[in-house]
């Protein structure tokens, strides 16, 4: 009401005089003009109001933290045990000293900072998705024109006219129900070999697809091919009630946790596919947080999830060695009596360091948070960028673990931060071959310095480093 007595006169605006009936269609555009002139006003004073809502958070979340220091309490996260909620509160551990801090030395100069491959065409809209194969030779992405594409982006670096074109062409896509909004790739461990890609899609659904040489409308000649797998047996879907936020496999290969923005989280275990492109699979374990999933990530090889769900103040550790018992642990690493239940930010990804001690956590308030693993410990926050609720913050880590690497949503680059200083060192913009539209989805190796990233350009990257 407030916002339409500004916008809207009680008298009927006459601005150009009265110039007759002939006039009046000029006159209402010209009214129309100013009126669009003060929206565009009152939405710029909304953004400024944010931006200054968001400092006024960082200074009370300072206050808090000199409470703490001056007598404060801390809180622990209670732990709970199946479905019997333990409602005690422990001590936290405090902040280590730099002694201990692994992020003392700055970065050896090594990540990934090349666009070694641009790959245009695999779809024909914007692309959503994408990941790697463990072992680096194969790309999944998947695009909101609800297909995934598989490619061995190597082909591309082939000294020869026309690599990438005859790469893109050689690329394998099978149709899904739905816009494609996480890909993951069956990982190699525990001796299993599952050649699978599950694709989460927009109406909650999680597709099977097989992919490997020869395989489905593969052309005879032994090329990539693959096909959409029928799930037969007592289980003949894997269902959510609401879009699916992400999808992994654990190391052991065969078990597939995917999660939805109806709070739900499934484990599934998914066996070989037969010869007629037919699948089993069988339902170990349903879950359900308050809200919805965000972000997801395995640990300790596969024998713990790790989740995060909008609005909740606390990070959610699943023993999936022990009936997936849950465990909170709360994001907020100092805070005082009163404020455990508040939070910030809402995290929206999670990436495990390549040594398997930290987490990065990408969040909406242009923040990207490094926690020790299994504990509140903030050992760095990365600023520099620009990430809001309606943004899509991603995250990678360079092999050696010493960068951090972002998109932010003030432009179309990438930031790469050396934690040990907390500066970014480097913005891989279209300068040196970057994108040129907003960046979706980056996903970063687990044994070699490259990542893949997904843009609203329409195209896929590989990053290598600059040799």
């Amino acid at each position: 009401t407030f916002l339409c007595s500004i916008l809207l006169p009680t008298k009927k605006m006459d601005l150009l005089g009265d110039v007759g009936n002939a006039d009046q269609l000029t006159s209402a555009r010209e009214e129309n003009k100013i009126l669009q002139a003060r929206v565009k006003e009152l939405q710029e004073r909304v953004h400024e109001l944010s931006v200054e809502n968001q400092a006024l958070l960082i200074e009370v979340e300072e206050y808090r933290r000199e409470a703490l220091a001056t007598g404060g309490t801390k809180s622990a996260p209670a732990s709970i045990h199946g479905s019997s909620a333990t409602n005690g509160t422990t001590t936290g551990k405090p902040p280590t000293a730099s002694g201990d801090d692994e992020f003392v030395v700055s970065g050896n100069g090594v990540y990934p900072d090349e666009a070694a491959v641009t790959l245009p065409n695999l779809h024909n809209s914007n692309l959503l998705a994408c990941a790697l194969h463990p072992n680096d030779t194969l790309l999944a992405t998947g695009g909101a024109d609800c297909f995934v594409s598989i490619c061995q982006w190597g082909g591309a670096l082939a000294p020869t006219d026309g690599a990438v074109a005859n790469t893109v062409a050689g690329a394998a896509r099978v149709r899904c129900d739905a816009p494609v909004i996480c890909v993951a790739f069956a990982q190699e461990g525990r001796g299993l070999t599952l050649p699978i890609v599950a694709a989460g899609c927009m109406d909650g659904s999680v597709q099977l697809i097989e992919y490997g040489a020869g395989v489905g409308e593969a052309d005879g000649t032994g090329g990539m091919g693959a096909r959409s797998l029928k799930i037969i047996g007592e289980e003949t879907s894997i269902k959510h009630a609401k879009y699916v936020k992400t999808v992994a496999f654990s190391n052991s290969a065969s078990l597939l946790a995917s999660a939805s923005a109806d709070g739900g989280i499934q484990l599934t275990k998914v066996r070989q596919p037969d010869e007629e492109g037919n699948v089993t699979i069988e339902k170990v374990q349903s879950m359900h947080l308050p809200g919805a999933v965000e972000a997801m990530c395995f640990l300790d090889d596969g024998d713990t999830l790790c989740c995060y769900a909008r609005d909740t103040p606390y990070l959610s550790y699943f023993n999936l060695k022990d009936g997936a018992q849950q465990t909170k642990v709360t994001v907020n690493e100092s805070c005082v009596k009163g404020f455990e239940d508040h939070v910030s930010f809402a995290i929206m990804c999670l990436v495990p360091s390549p040594n398997g001690k930290y987490l990065a956590a990408a969040t909406d308030t242009s923040r990207n948070i490094i926690f020790e693993k299994g504990g509140s410990r903030q050992v760095r926050n990365l600023y520099g960028h620009k990430n809001d609720g309606f943004s899509q913050p991603k995250i990678a880590w360079s092999q050696s673990g010493q960068y951090l690497i972002g998109n932010t949503q003030d432009d179309c680059s990438i930031c790469v931060w050396d934690i040990a200083s907390g500066d970014i060192v480097k913005k891989l913009d279209d300068k040196v071959g970057g994108h040129t539209g907003q960046i979706r989805e980056i996903f970063s190796s687990s044994t070699s310095d490259t990542i893949a990233t997904a843009s609203f350009d329409k195209t896929a990257k590989i990053w290598l480093p600059k040799m």
